[in-house]
């Protein structure tokens, strides 16, 4: 499997991830509210990533990028659909015009906050001349990443019992992740609204993130909540060798690279996510951790 570190294709991602917060933004509208952000998940395809079936609008409707055939597609449940092709040069706010056009053309009207979400260089989306790189062979490289870390992501989390959310792409971040928690509240306590929505149950985060400015590297990543910035001696627990943790982002690392260096690049990644997941219990056990990691009782095959 190949992969370009994010200053490889840094035009093209960043232009794809106001795309894709234009689609998150349409599906905030609609959806009815839910903790932990999760009506904003956005979900990988095999040909790309849809907002799936957003049931609450006027009429209920999907947005699907689809990577391999450059286009984005908007259907609703009377079967109008509207496409919007995925092209190099067109700018941000173009896309914008014309993403607002289509969602009309299909009955669901749509007003968004046309402010960038959690990116390095803010923007207004329906303003922005900026963002106009689209190179298909860079986006498909980043999605078969990302269908390498759904399948490694589902196998970890297969097991657990108890609350999880399954891997899902989240437009903020631009990252693929998933979360087990513990089942005991842990309130963010602080004035940060995007945040008290985020973090309000103790829980294990783990997913895969194409990288920033800062850390160019695609990686896997690991991160307890309430957060921690001393592993106390613990590193031990932390696998394979490569991985890694950065107090200052307070999160284990394991970059793409390194997990492809070894023979069987998956199994790394699996046990990077548990080796995690085990580090946060010995930090500060979770009160179930014996009912949501007693092992299934399925027959074997």
């Amino acid at each position: 499997m190949d992969f370009l570190n994010y200053t490889d294709w840094q035009d093209t991602a960043d232009t794809l991830h106001m795309l894709l917060q234009m689609s998150g933004k349409v599906k905030l509208l609609y959806r009815a509210k839910r903790p932990e952000w999760a009506h904003i998940r956005q979900y990988l395809t095999l040909d790309g990533i849809s907002t799936g079936i957003v049931p609450e609008a006027p009429v209920p409707f999907e947005i699907n990028f689809d990577f391999r055939e450059d286009q984005v597609v908007f259907r609703n449940y009377n079967g109008k659909t509207e496409k919007v092709a995925l092209e190099d040069g067109k700018s941000v706010g173009d896309y914008y015009r014309q993403f607002m056009a289509a969602l009309k053309q299909i009955d669901v009207p749509a007003r968004i906050d046309v402010k960038s979400q959690e990116f390095y260089d803010p923007v207004d989306l329906d303003k922005d001349g900026k963002h106009r790189s689209y190179q298909k062979e860079a986006v498909l490289l980043w999605l078969d990443n990302m269908l390498f870390a759904d399948r490694a992501l589902n196998r970890f989390l297969a097991p657990f019992r108890g609350k999880v959310t399954c891997p899902a792409y989240y437009f903020g971040t631009m990252d693929l992740s998933c979360l087990v928690y513990s089942g005991e509240a842990a309130p963010w306590g602080r004035e940060d609204k995007v945040m008290q929505y985020a973090f309000d149950e103790k829980c294990y985060e783990c997913g895969f993130w194409p990288g920033d400015p800062n850390f160019p590297k695609p990686a896997f990543y690991g991160m307890p909540y309430p957060f921690v910035r001393d592993l106390q001696g613990n590193d031990k627990f932390l696998r394979p060798d490569k991985a890694f943790f950065k107090p200052e982002k307070q999160e284990f690392f394991f970059t793409l690279e390194d997990a492809l260096n070894y023979p069987n690049p998956e199994k790394m990644v699996i046990d990077f996510y548990r080796s995690g997941f085990d580090l946060v219990q010995e930090l500060s056990r979770w009160k179930n951790i014996d009912w949501i990691t007693r092992p299934l009782d399925y027959p074997e095959k």
